[in-house]
C-alpha cells in the first residue's frame, strides 16, 4: 500500500526500482521489478522491460547465470529488445563465453540499426 492506502501502480514500482538501481541498492530494486512482473495488469513489452531491468540488477550482484535467464525471458517476450540482448551479451562475457556474446552483440546491433 502506498500513502493513504492507495496501492502502488506498476509504473510506481518500476520507477522505485530504477531509483534503487541508481543508488546501487540492487536487492530492493529486484523486489520492485518483481512486483511489476507479477502485476496481472501488465503485459507484453512492459514485462520484458521489467525482466531486463531485473537482469541488470542480478548481473550487478554477479549472478550472471540468473541474469542470463532474465534476459532470455525478456527476449522471449520481446524478440526485438536490443537492451536485453546487450545485457545477455555482457553477462555471457562476464562468464567467459566471449564467442556467444559476440554473436548476440551482432544481433543487437542489427536491431539497433532497424530502429
Amino acid at each position: 500500500m502506498g500513502l493513504f492506502g492507495k496501492r502502488k501502480s506498476a509504473r510506481d514500482w518500476f520507477e522505485e526500482g530504477n531509483d534503487f538501481y541508481d543508488k546501487g541498492n540492487f536487492l530492493d530494486a529486484i523486489e520492485c521489478f518483481d512486483k511489476v512482473i507479477l502485476d496481472k495488469k501488465i503485459h507484453g513489452k512492459n514485462i520484458a522491460v521489467a525482466l531486463n531491468s531485473k537482469g541488470r540488477c542480478i548481473a550487478k550482484l554477479e549472478d550472471f547465470e540468473t541474469a542470463v535467464k532474465c534476459f532470455e525471458l525478456a527476449i522471449g517476450i520481446d524478440s526485438e529488445s536490443s537492451d536485453a540482448l546487450f545485457g545477455k551479451a555482457e553477462a555471457l562475457q562476464s562468464m567467459g563465453q566471449d564467442d556467444e556474446a559476440k554473436k548476440i552483440i551482432e544481433m543487437a546491433k542489427k536491431l539497433e540499426l532497424k530502429k
